[in-house]
Order: structure tokens, then sequence, then C-alpha cells
């Protein structure tokens, strides 16, 4: 689904926060030319920025917002609407393992 700038923070945290250990999200630009994926693990978010930077950072629940805020401002400086969609970690794998 896509989204509005605007509002990407909040659906993004809403939606993460009812995900399920092995679960994620990802979050693209129109173009979808590059990515970032938020994946629940035991306790700890991991979220991993494919784009103009590749990083990978593992945060609390506390701390997701923040760091959310900072990444799509660096990974979607001007898209006015994101693509958001619910993935599972098999999907993601390829992509973790590549910044190793």
């Amino acid at each position: 689904m896509q989204v509005a700038k605007g509002r990407v923070l909040t659906e993004t945290l809403g939606r993460a926060f009812k995900l399920r250990t092995g679960e994620g999200l990802l979050l693209q630009p129109y173009k979808r030319d590059r990515s970032v994926y938020v994946i629940r693990r035991e306790t700890l978010f991991q979220v991993v920025e494919y784009g103009f930077r590749r990083k990978e950072y593992h945060v609390e629940e506390a701390k997701l917002g923040k760091l959310l805020k900072k990444v799509c401002r660096n990974e979607f400086p001007r898209s006015n609407r994101v693509w958001l969609k619910l993935c599972s970690v098999e999907d993601m794998e390829d992509v973790v393992k590549q910044l190793r």
C-alpha cells in the first residue's frame, strides 16, 4: 500500500509494534530503487538501510521511532509517497547477507 510521506512514521510504527517475531516491513520510495527493512527479532528490531547507505541497526522498541525518522529522511528525501509492504524474514535475508 502507498502511504503519504507525512504518515510514514506513524503507519510504520503502528504496524511494527504488532509484528510477530520473524515478520517485517518493507519501505520503498515510488521508484522502488531504495529500501528500508524493519524486522522484528526476539527483543529488538533490526532496521536495514539499503540505498544511499547500506547499514544495519539493532534497536529497542523505544528507540525505533527516532531511528526510523532519521533513516527515512536519508533514504526518501524527495519522495511524496512511500510503499509499505508486509514481508517475511526469508524475503529480506538476501539483502541482509549482502551487507555482511
